[in-house]
């Protein structure tokens, strides 16, 4: 298992307001190890942006999203915000503009609010609920025993993937960051919900940067641009339409998830076929 890196701190606080993000990774290589992880990645967000990252296991989705948030430093290449190298600014501020929500989100034995709103203690019920709302699991939390007040986590109600999923989302966006990455943190949540989600984003994230990393294609429809990654390296860019037309991996792929979802769709007749 290799080491945590240690990524030194800057001196220089984020400058206020919305700015440009740029990634220009000419090479990336793990700590203690030989094998270039990205190579000649490069693309610009601007404020109300948003980027969707796919490509298969292995491709470097993720580490674009851990260079992103300085937990290593590239070995070639830079990534600056307001045209200001991040290596150069104070690590816990450049971290503060960032809401990250992962596949696997975790949440603490407490209530449903109390999960929402841990980065913001302070929260009103008011504004705990409206991002429940964004995030598509508010109605989810009324149907609970105790509506917002329902104990969760290990000495409370156990909740399905999807809706831990969706109170992250929520306590992301209750951060009111500049910046949201979501690292396939919509895995487990069902298309027509996806859809709503996604749609509730593009509202919410009017001047905001946004940041999808999938696996499954549909949760990139909505995006500015999206990056096919393939060995480290961008494949195909442009936007689902225009991906979708093309040949490469991406259209391959978004084929066979419609194809997927659509017989997940067919019901099952094995049942009256017997009965009959």
């Amino acid at each position: 298992m290799l080491e945590a890196p240690v990524v030194n701190d800057g001196s220089e606080p984020v400058p206020t307001g919305r700015g440009e993000l740029n990634v220009a990774v000419r090479v990336f290589t793990y700590p203690q190890t030989e094998q270039v992880t990205l190579e000649n990645v490069n693309f610009r967000l601007q404020p109300g942006q948003m980027l969707g990252i796919c490509g298969p296991t292995g491709a470097g989705k993720s580490t674009i999203l851990s260079l992103i948030q300085r937990h290593f430093d590239i070995d070639q290449g830079e990534i600056r915000f307001h045209d200001i190298p991040l290596t150069q600014l104070q690590l816990d501020s450049w971290r503060s503009r960032l809401a990250v929500v992962s596949q696997t989100p975790f949440l603490f034995s407490d209530t449903v609010a109390n999960n929402i709103a841990l980065g913001c203690p302070q929260a009103t019920r008011e504004a705990i609920e409206h991002v429940a709302r964004l995030a598509s699991v508010h109605d989810d939390i009324l149907r609970l025993p105790q509506g917002y007040e329902t104990e969760v986590g290990e000495r409370g109600v156990m909740l399905s993937g999807g809706q831990k999923q969706r109170i992250s989302i929520a306590r992301a966006l209750l951060l009111n960051a500049e910046i949201l990455i979501l690292d396939d943190a919509l895995s487990a949540v069902d298309g027509r919900t996806e859809h709503q989600i996604l749609h509730n984003l593009r509202q919410w994230g009017e001047g905001r940067t946004v940041i999808i990393s999938a696996h499954r294609l549909s949760a990139l429809t909505e995006a500015s641009e999206i990056l096919v990654m393939q060995h480290g390296h961008i494949a195909q860019r442009g936007q689902h339409e225009q991906l979708a037309d093309q040949p490469g991996w991406y259209r391959d792929m978004y084929r066979y998830q419609q194809l997927e979802a659509a017989l997940d769709d067919v019901p099952d007749t094995n049942e009256e076929a017997t009965d009959a």
